[in-house]
């Protein structure tokens, strides 16, 4: 075959076997014609190869961005903030915000003042619940209690059940959570126990449809007795009958952080998690922060440092620079500290650039410990303590005695970040006596926040089968002037400013309709206390009791709350935390207790709202409420298209945006 080809292409250069030459100028024979058929094949060969190869070549490609597409989105924000991992990447739509999650659940041990009324829907959806965790099972031993039974019971109630789910929760993470009661023959839930119950993103829909579990929420009820009404004995009700579980919550999915950077490329996303893994370095569980799983994802571990704050972590991590070497953290740091000086309201995100800059940005800092404009040098002080510079508690020091009562605050929040420092200690100390109330009440939650010596702290626990929960705490605050402190934020606390704080004699207290009676003559070194109970749920419980108790504040505020128990079997009335804070409130109220009374309720109820109101302005007709959607950006969804998630605007360049727990003062 080679040959003939051979044979045929000379002929072709020589003018043989070509279209209209004649068969003797061939030569004749059989032979010139089957070389003449060759020919031809391969003429026909020449000419198809001809028109097919240009068809085969690789086309052009196509643009990157279509015409009229939306380019891919860059940084606005200030120039001082240019080259920050917030100027190249934004965490993911929606995992920036607090998760509200709901559901239903059964408050129990009620005084007769729950209610039997429960609608049919979600009696069903109780019932199940109920039976999923034993109730009515052979093996818990609780055949003589149906979940029917329960329900039927006028000492249980049905309750709405709503919390907030921060940002890159961990499983395990305890949140407080808000209950409100379903229908309107609730009279109270004071006193009761919130059952498990289980908690997701719609959980409380009015269909009583199938959720996806994040969290669930069990504990004793708080309610909120702070009122200017006369006491009737009971915790007074506050909104539409709504309390408190106070770190009720617990999750059981984690909440990712993840960072979507603004334009795709792993190299990009490598050289960022390496960065943020070069700053913080390995984390206590060995893991590292930040791991680049595309071009475009970033997934964050929280440390357990962070764990139970991190929107801080988020912080540091929007406002750190890319760039690193010699020289260039102490320059960025005076540059920082010059837009600050031009810009005050700037000082909430140069503080965080600093605080990321670390440890080489120390000797910058202290230049400016002792400059006259206020804002730099705050902020630069909070930096440096934040750094861990004990030079910057006794700059602080000085502070602290500055006419402005928001300067000495911000003096003993920045000195919580130097526990070690006997000067801040000291400072802290003496900020307990401080004019304002509220300088008085940071430096104490500074002292508590480090565990000082200073604080002695005792604990009313409350006995369950699981074994001894907390109830609440006793804070005694060694302070000459006197102040009584509430707060159920986080931990539910009393707290006595001037530790040896007592009663006015000659006492005579009648609260609760004369329920209890606290007495003390002018010569008696005890109190007198007489309590009975308004409805006994134990069949062996006293009518009522008469005890006599150390006569200072500490110890009755033990007293009431105490029940005793096998190992703790000191005398007590085992009133709720509801309970005994009313009896302070009103104690105080009344001039019994020599000494202003500071409350601060939770903020729980009106971020719930506002998060609600939200969401109900992004109604749209057609798909009802917006659901955020948690699947990351740059991974397929469960069809194999990818998900385009849109990724979030950054935090704004103000001072902490929560909410603040709102107080009550009673002098």
């Amino acid at each position: 075959m080679v040959n003939n080809l051979r044979d045929g292409a000379w002929r072709s250069r020589h003018g043989h076997g070509l279209p209209g030459t004649s068969q003797a100028m061939s030569g004749g024979g059989r032979r010139p014609v089957r070389h003449g058929r060759l020919l031809g094949w391969i003429t026909a060969l020449v000419w198809v190869c001809a028109l097919v190869l240009p068809g085969c070549e690789t086309p052009p490609s196509a643009p990157v961005n279509a015409p009229g597409g939306a380019p891919a989105p860059t940084y606005t924000g200030p120039a001082y903030l240019r080259g920050t991992i917030g100027s190249l990447a934004r965490l993911r739509s929606g995992s920036e915000r607090p998760l509200l999650v709901s559901g239903y659940g059964i408050v129990v041990n009620l005084n007769g003042t729950g209610s039997t009324s429960v609608p049919a829907p979600l009696r069903l959806a109780l019932i199940n619940q109920m039976r999923k965790y034993g109730l009515g099972s052979a093996s818990m031993d609780t055949l003589h209690m149906t979940p029917e039974r329960v329900l039927a019971d006028p000492n249980t109630a049905v309750v709405r059940i709503d919390g907030l789910i921060p940002p890159g929760a961990t499983p395990g993470l305890r949140f407080d959570v808000l209950v409100t009661a379903v229908d309107s023959q609730t009279t109270s839930l004071a006193g009761g126990t919130l059952w498990t119950a289980e908690l997701g993103i719609n959980g409380a829909n009015a269909a009583f449809k199938f959720m996806h579990e994040q969290a669930t929420a069990y504990g004793p009820i708080y309610d909120n007795p702070y009122h200017d009404q006369p006491s009737t004995g009971e915790p007074k009700q506050f909104g539409q009958l709504q309390a408190m579980v106070v770190a009720g919550g617990k999750t059981t999915a984690p909440r990712s952080l993840e960072l979507v950077l603004n334009q795709s490329s792993y190299t990009r996303s490598r050289g960022i998690a390496d960065r943020i893994n070069e700053r913080f370095g390995k984390t206590t569980d060995r893991k590292p922060l930040a791991k680049p799983m595309t071009d475009q994802l970033i997934k964050i571990h929280v440390p357990p440092r962070y764990q139970a704050n991190p929107a801080e972590l988020v912080d540091l991590l929007m406002h750190m620079y890319m760039q690193t070497g010699p020289g260039f953290e102490p320059q960025q740091a005076q540059m920082l500290a010059q837009v600050l000086q031009d810009d005050p309201q700037t000082q909430w995100s140069v503080r965080l650039a600093w605080q990321a800059l670390g440890r080489p940005v120390v000797e910058v800092l202290r230049g400016y410990y002792g400059h006259g404009d206020l804002q730099l040098r705050l902020s630069a002080l909070e930096a440096g303590a934040w750094l861990g510079d004990e030079r910057a508690s006794h700059s602080l020091a000085d502070l602290a005695i500055h006419e402005d009562p928001a300067v000495r605050a911000r003096v003993a929040r920045a000195l919580v970040m130097l526990p070690r420092s006997l000067k801040g200690s000291g400072t802290l100390k003496d900020l307990l006596d401080d004019q304002d109330t509220v300088v008085r009440v940071t430096a104490y939650e500074s002292l508590a926040a480090i565990n000082d010596r200073l604080i002695t702290t005792g604990r009313v626990s409350i006995p369950d089968a699981s074994g001894t929960g907390l109830k609440y705490v006793i804070d005694a605050v060694p302070a000459e002037k006197p102040l009584v402190y509430i707060s159920q934020v986080g931990v539910p606390r009393i707290v006595i400013f001037s530790p040896d704080l007592g009663f006015k004699a000659p006492l005579l207290a009648r609260l609760w309709d004369n329920r209890l009676m606290l007495t003390m003559r002018p010569e008696q070194t005890h109190l007198d206390v007489f309590y009975q109970p308004a409805s006994l749920n134990e069949p062996d419980a006293p009518s009522s009791v008469t005890l006599k108790a150390r006569a200072d504040l500490k110890t009755l505020v033990y007293l009431l709350g105490h029940k005793p128990t096998l190992e703790q079997p000191n005398l007590g009335l085992g009133m709720t935390y509801s309970q005994v804070v009313d009896v302070v409130y009103q104690l105080c109220k009344q001039g019994d207790i020599p000494a202003s009374i500071e409350v601060v309720a939770s903020p729980l109820a009106k971020q719930i709202a506002d998060l609600e109101n939200t969401q109900i302005k992004q109604l749209r007709p057609e798909t009802g409420p917006e659901v955020v959607d948690e699947q990351p950006v740059g991974r397929l969804d469960a069809d194999g298209s990818p998900d385009d998630g849109q990724a979030l605007t950054t935090r704004p360049d103000s001072a902490d945006d929560a909410q603040t727990p709102k107080r009550t003062s009673s002098r």
